[in-house]
């Protein structure tokens, strides 16, 4: 079979209106927002009015419901309805490709949705997904969109996933797509690549991609995908996280399996639970990216670890590479009680039975043991230097939903990346001299008691990045009002001095404490190389 083949039954689904869009178009906003709290019955039922009124539906929309029944439902559909959805050539070739399967009537008649005389299935899911802003396109009609093949999953199976069940596109691999940077670089990795999304969309600016995964199903499945999205610059090697990289790679991603899981009778699974305890994959994982790094390399991954009443340090304290800047940014905090309660729903295990009770004990168990006090979310991005002085490592924590970012969030997280390598080198007396500009994203917040003239409180507000608040004095706020491209935050402090009537030079030291966050940030900028003209 050729790689043209597959890109066949893409080109089909992808004119048959098989779309994130366009699905979301075909069963209305409330039934999307439904499959966003994954619950399929909405749409189901949707697509069966279709089949039931065909007379009165128009042939796309029987089209797309047949489509949308057979790869994201889980559901047989008559092998008529399966051809006319996607034309002969395409069907055929997603039948010897394994996309589809042929059924007998006589054993599927119950769960058959069209039709009377034969039936197909698709053993696996296949999800389309619509590209975010500052990944590269272009390359070819219709490549706004991807087609990923998974296992399916939680969405229409109530029982407990098999342990090597492969996960589709969700919400961490999300996040890792918007974070990566999309500058294009000789060889990339995508480490526990799962589904393939990483390393698919890594293709698109990458001369060559290498894959690992320990999973071999993991690994079949993202070649399905690379071959139906017309891919064939991905190279998959079979291992343990890092152990099948033998060369140093310009850029390096991962979401790996970080799920904390207690080494009990509990199911693991593949795809989220590393098989160490508690945050001791992904401990081993950070320590080691430096090494695999070429100069000038970056890596962008996610992560779960663990934090104790005394020890509260992460990945910023692990990675001792003198050489690489580390930023870690928090996300979410949760104790271990909702955090077992998360992963433990995630697994398909029923509330309130004997399964999810005595998996509960077994979480709680197993963070008491190591008096776990919350367990982190967040991202964690390095830089390998070939200046050691420019070197930082840092975290924060920012819990805020994300703002509109219309250059992407990995543009602004490399942009405040910069910001702390600058600062990291930047003594006092250089952050005096330098002309800050404010980001034009900002709006100021002033908070009045009724009545009263002066505000209680002042607050600046990012609109891009994290959407971050910060609280702000008089000072602040009057070097932020002026901050315009013009003064160096010295000559502004004697301005200010003047006008709050207090010494320049105390209040030219903490304005400087004040800036370097607000630039950390990203909501500051400095200008003109940092000089004055």
């Amino acid at each position: 079979m050729s790689e043209q083949d597959m890109t066949l039954v893409a080109d089909r689904l992808y004119k048959a209106g098989y779309t994130e869009p366009r699905l979301r178009q075909f069963w209305g906003g409330p039934i999307a927002s439904a499959l966003v709290r994954n619950n399929a019955a909405p749409a189901i039922h949707h697509c069966q009015k279709v089949f039931e009124a065909a007379e009165t539906q128009t042939t796309f929309d029987q089209h797309l419901a047949a489509l949308a029944m057979l790869f994201h439902f889980h559901r047989s559909v008559s092998t008529e309805a399966a051809r006319a959805a996607l034309g002969e050539d395409a069907f055929g070739v997603a039948i010897d490709s394994g996309l589809l399967e042929t059924s007998n009537h006589a054993e599927t008649s119950a769960r058959a949705e069209v039709g009377d005389s034969g039936h197909v299935s698709a053993p696996f899911a296949v999800t389309p997904y619509a590209l975010p802003v500052g990944v590269p396109r272009g390359l070819r009609h219709g490549d706004e969109n991807l087609y990923l093949v998974s296992d399916h999953g939680t969405l229409i199976i109530p029982e407990v996933l098999d342990g090597d069940f492969v996960l589709g596109l969700g919400g961490a691999g999300r996040t890792l797509v918007s974070l990566t940077p999309r500058e294009h670089v000789r060889l990339s990795a995508d480490i526990g690549t799962g589904c393939g999304i990483q390393a698919l969309l890594l293709a698109r600016h990458s001369d060559r991609v290498i894959a690992t995964d320990i999973s071999q199903r993991a690994l079949h499945l993202t070649g399905l995908s690379a071959r139906l999205n017309g891919v064939d610059n991905i190279e998959f090697r079979a291992g343990s996280m890092l152990e099948p990289l033998t060369e140093p790679v310009d850029l390096l991603v991962s979401n790996p399996p970080y799920v904390i899981t207690p080494r009990t009778t509990v199911t693991n699974f593949e795809y989220r639970d590393g098989g160490m305890t508690g945050d001791r994959l992904v401990r081993s994982l950070f320590t080691a990216i430096p090494d695999h790094l070429q100069p000038k390399g970056r890596s962008v991954c996610l992560g779960n670890w663990e934090t104790t009443s005394a020890v509260d340090a992460g990945p910023e304290a692990w990675v001792t590479d003198p050489d690489t800047s580390v930023l870690v940014i928090e996300r979410e905090a949760l104790d271990p009680v909702a955090y077992a309660e998360t992963w433990i729903r995630d697994g398909g295990i029923p509330r309130a039975g004997q399964d999810w009770n005595e998996a509960t004990a077994a979480w709680m168990d197993d963070f008491d043991t190591r008096e776990v006090s919350e367990v982190v979310f967040g991202y964690v991005i390095m830089h390998k230097s070939e200046q050691a002085s420019s070197t930082f490592k840092t975290k924060v924590r920012t819990t805020s939903a994300i703002a509109n970012n219309p250059h992407g969030l990995g543009q602004f997280v490399a942009t405040t990346f910069e910001l702390k390598s600058w600062l990291a080198t930047a003594g006092a007396e250089e952050i005096a001299e330098t002309v800050f500009t404010r980001s034009p994203d900002l709006v100021e917040h002033r908070h009045h008691v009724p009545g009263e003239s002066d505000p209680s409180s002042i607050t600046l507000e990012q609109g891009i990045g994290f959407g971050q608040v910060f609280d702000l004095d008089t000072a602040l706020a009057g070097f932020v009002s002026v901050a315009d491209g013009s003064l160096s935050l010295r000559q502004t402090a004697v301005a200010l001095a003047q006008l709050l009537d207090v010494n320049p030079t105390a209040l030219e030291d903490q304005l400087i404490a004040q800036v370097r966050q607000l630039v950390a940030a990203g909501a500051v900028l400095p200008v003109n190389g940092g000089k004055t003209e």
